[in-house]
């Protein structure tokens, strides 16, 4: 049994809401507002019912949204808000004095007073929040869009009233964290911040924890959801990018969660509160919202802190560690017994995964491997600068030769038989190391004929290091990173690539020092992990005196060989080890149907238009062990299915997206038209198994969400009159959404009855009251299985328990959570929906680049892998730079 950080509610436990219903006058005298600015420097924008809301919530200290009274998003910008949901009344002279004065901000100055008349004479009521909730009977719940942040609210609230207890570590005293809750419905561990330090360079960083809740629903399931997301939230030292700030106001005991926006001053910079927030405030006579400076930041003690503006390195880790997920399991059950919220548990099922083979394909299994792209003859094209990457490339290479010291003789520009079908070429480019932009047209002159004659799979030298940005001499501080511009270029020609980053030669081994280990840092430390549990019992006698020798070890080169290994991925290699696991009675096709919406901006930042990214690909599977599995992808550009290498290329040689597919409406009849077109093609009656990623397909297929399951479109529309048999498995991995796994509750031979259990390799599942069953498939990462104790140590102690001598080591490290995917068959063709499931599983554990579990299936890990390889992959288009955004790090 497997417990998880959500929990059921019945819609009469879910508390009351504060409405104010506003009527149709409101939204007009909305939508007359002008476009404004809340600075000398921004772009004018339109006002959002986000920037009223939050400078209430400022005023009033309490959560506030203001959202259409519908049950799906609306699909244009401009729809009118209908409701003004809260926690609690709000005084008539406050709110009428806050929205006139916010509204005079928005029109520069001028009292226009439109809005607050038409709020005052709205309807206030105070509801039971389950009242709102329709069809929960048949297991397709429904609400307004507003109704989940309120749910959530509530939870919340319930949540922060009882204290988190940690019990005491080794060298720590135990713990009462007490929550105060934001405006936004987080609860802060506000008074128990971390700190930890760093020598080189010097820095000191603070964190807190912070917990999120998301409501959800579940498959079939009539009750409503909440899903608990811990986070270990790291504090900003200084104001530069900060986004979010927190305000401490000693009110209710709730912070204000602020969005931070900078201005130029004539000293530089400063942060405001966005939105007009400090300006209402102080035309309410209220307390002033001052954020202060960097040294007043720095302090941490005081009553404002920001949250670190996105991935960035720090003296604190990320992560809460899966103990602490358990003690806040527990108490999360505690707080809310009296709403009888019950903890969402999955059971075991009676399927057990197996990975069968581990490591690259073998040699003796390559030609087989590569017969599935259809081609005669596959050229690996090496490409270097360095010599000693040269020498790492033909190490990782000997495995493939029958006579190992025949790569001593390979010279460069010629081709160099490996097995049958398949050659390699190594040539020095110089050019890869210009710390400036290359003429590559010019520098690849050679690569036309090559790819011409063959199959290419291009690996490729790189000194682009993205964790080490320090410029060189002579350098500027951004060296140029090739990739994306190299891409471009073997797309444009065909071919498919890898890359390798350039390291340095290691020292050679001292003889007084030679254990065996690499000098190699990258590579020793994995090495000494692997190596770790060698055998230490003294000997008898004598020998118990004299230490054991250490037995020598191989050096291996993991970036090469993994790297390489991706690189045969690419170009279509599929060896046994995925028939072997799984369990199919007749040729099928494995399809994996991939989107994402991906933004195209201007160079001022604000998103101009999106692009739907679409990329489908194909698994041809036999039972028959002497026909090879082969993967293929689909060919916009030709309307045909062709290999996965042709269809990568094919697929990174133009722009990433379709313009005027979206998720909604038009754009969305757009996206299902083409993706008709292209599953009507596939050849024969072969059955189907199409894997759609939930979270991207469901408003574009609304049978896929849980409101609409199996009763609305999905994605075999006009394909089940063809005759053959069309299943539709949905995985969903969302952060959110997908109940975060805590403990397998069952597991026997515990000797620390606080240290949660790690997932097994077995299939979990859940039949709801309604008879619709979906499936749970949980794992710990592959740095929380190994890897010394980095991960790991997250089960042992909370951070706030690490012994006093570990804590400047642990705390700095990230601690990985449990992740799991949920499968759902809202179609199950001629199949069993069990089998389906089990299929997805083994997909995701057996998996053709990686010894680790993958969180999608075959199929559709390998479209996603296609999206990421593009040029433009979340970056700037051919035609149009794009300005990334990112978000806050927690």
């Amino acid at each position: 049994m497997l417990t998880s950080l959500a929990y059921l509610l019945a819609p009469e436990r879910l508390g009351t809401v504060v409405l104010y219903r506003l009527n149709e006058d409101f939204a007009e005298a909305w939508s007359q507002l002008p476009r404004y600015r809340d600075n000398d420097t921004s772009k004018p924008i339109r006002p959002a019912y986000a920037g009223l809301a939050t400078a209430l919530s400022a005023v009033t200290s309490q959560p506030i949204v203001i959202m259409p009274d519908v049950d799906v998003p609306p699909d244009d910008d401009r729809a009118v808000p209908t409701v003004l949901a809260t926690t609690k009344p709000i005084a008539p002279r406050l709110l009428t004095r806050a929205v006139r004065s916010w509204e005079q901000l928005i029109h520069g100055g001028t009292d226009a007073n439109t809005l607050s008349p038409l709020l005052a004479q709205s309807e206030m009521d105070k509801p039971k929040l389950g009242s709102f909730i329709r069809d929960a009977s048949s297991g397709r719940p429904r609400a307004p869009q507003w109704f989940y942040k309120v749910a959530a609210w509530n939870f919340a609230a319930a949540v922060a009233r009882e204290p988190l207890h940690l019990p005491a570590g080794t060298a720590n005293a135990g713990r009462r964290i007490e929550w105060l809750m934001d405006t936004r419905g987080s609860l802060l561990a506000w008074d128990h911040v971390l700190e930890g330090k760093t020598e080189r360079p010097a820095r000191t960083g603070y964190a807190m924890h912070k917990l999120d809740f998301r409501v959800i629903t579940l498959p079939g399931e009539p009750r409503i959801g909440i899903h608990v997301l811990p986070t270990f939230s790291r504090l900003a030292t200084h104001w530069a990018g900060t986004r979010t700030a927190f305000v401490e106001r000693g009110k209710n005991n709730t912070v204000l969660r602020l969005p931070v926006g900078h201005r130029r001053t004539g000293e530089g910079w400063e942060p405001y509160a966005r939105n007009f927030a400090a300006q209402v405030v102080a035309a309410c006579n209220l307390e002033a919202i001052q954020l202060g400076t960097n040294e007043n930041l720095a302090k941490v003690s005081g009553s404002v802190r920001a949250l670190v503006p996105g991935p960035t390195e720090h003296p604190l880790g990320k992560g809460t560690g899966t103990r602490f997920n358990l003690y806040l399991a527990n108490h999360v059950k505690r707080a809310a017994s009296r709403l009888k919220a019950e903890q969402l548990v999955y059971e075991r099922t009676d399927v057990e995964v197996v990975r069968h083979r581990k490591g690259p394909v073998a040699r003796e299994d390559l030609d087989h491997a590569l017969s599935g792209t259809g081609q005669d003859q596959v050229r690996i094209l090496a490409l270097y600068d360095d010599e000693y990457t040269r020498e790492r490339m033909i190490t990782a290479l000997t495995p493939y030769l029958e006579e190992p010291e025949q790569a001593e003789e390979w010279g460069d520009n010629t081709d160099h038989r490996l097995t049958h079908r398949m050659c390699v070429q190594l040539r020095r480019l110089p050019a890869l190391t210009s710390p400036t932009p290359v003429d590559w047209d010019r520098e690849l002159f050679f690569l036309a004929p090559l790819t011409h004659s063959m199959l290419t799979g291009v690996w490729v030298e790189t000194i682009w290091n993205p964790k080490k940005r320090t410029p060189r001499r002579g350098q500027q501080a951004d060296a140029y990173d090739p990739k994306q511009d190299l891409r471009r270029h073997f797309h444009r020609r065909g071919a498919v690539s890898q890359f390798i980053a350039q390291r340095p030669r290691p020292k050679p081994s001292k003889p007084e020092d030679d254990d065996g280990i690499s000098q190699d840092p990258e590579v020793s430390t994995d090495l000494t992990t692997v190596a770790g549990n060698v055998d230490a019992e003294p000997q008898v006698g004598e020998e118990a005196s004299k230490p054991k020798p250490k037995p020598k070890r191989p050096r291996l080169d993991y970036p090469a060989i993994n790297g390489l290994r991706d690189l045969m991925f690419r170009l279509g290699a599929v060896d046994g080890r995925l028939a072997e696991g799984v369990a199919l009675d007749c040729p099928t096709i494995l399809v994996g149907l991939h989107l994402r919406q991906q933004r195209v901006s201007a160079k001022f930042g604000s998103a101009d238009k999106t692009q739907m990214v679409e990329v489908l690909t194909a698994l041809h599977t036999d039972p028959d062990p002497h026909k090879p599995w082969r993967l293929e992808m689909y060919s916009r550009r030709d309307h045909a299915w062709v290999s996965l290498p042709q269809g990568e290329a094919s697929f990174g040689a133009g722009s990433i997206g379709v313009d005027q597919h979206a998720r909604h409406k038009e754009g969305a009849a757009l996206v299902r038209e083409h993706i008709k077109a292209a599953l009507r093609i596939l050849p024969g009656q072969t059955p189907l198994v199409i894997f759609v990623d939930t979270e991207a397909c469901r408003t574009i297929w609304p049978g896929l969400q849980h409101a609409q399951l199996d009763e609305a479109t999905l994605p075999t529309e006009g394909l089940d009159g063809s005759g053959r048999s069309v299943a539709v498995v949905s995985i969903n991995t969302s952060y959110g959404e997908v109940p975060t796994p805590v403990d397998r509750a069952d597991a026997r031979g515990r000797r620390d009855p606080a240290r949660p259990q790690a997932p097994d390799d077995w299939l979990h599942a859940r039949t709801t009251s309604t008879g619709v069953t979906s499936w749970y498939f949980a794992q710990k990462s592959r740095s929380y299985d190994g890897f010394g104790q980095t991960a790991i140590n997250g089960s042992t102690y909370t951070r706030f328990t690490i012994p006093e001598d570990l804590r400047g080591t642990l705390l700095r490290k990230d601690w990985h959570s449990f992740t799991a995917t949920q499968i759902t068959v809202p179609q199950p063709g001629e199949h069993d929906a069990k089998d389906l499931a089990a299929l997805a599983a083994a997909l995701c554990h057996q998996s053709l680049a990686w010894d680790a579990r993958t969180r999608h299936p075959v199929p559709l890990h390998v479209a996603g892998a296609v999206d990421r390889n593009h040029p433009e992959y979340r970056g700037s288009s051919f035609e149009t730079a794009t300005d990334q955004s990112g978000e806050d790090a927690s």
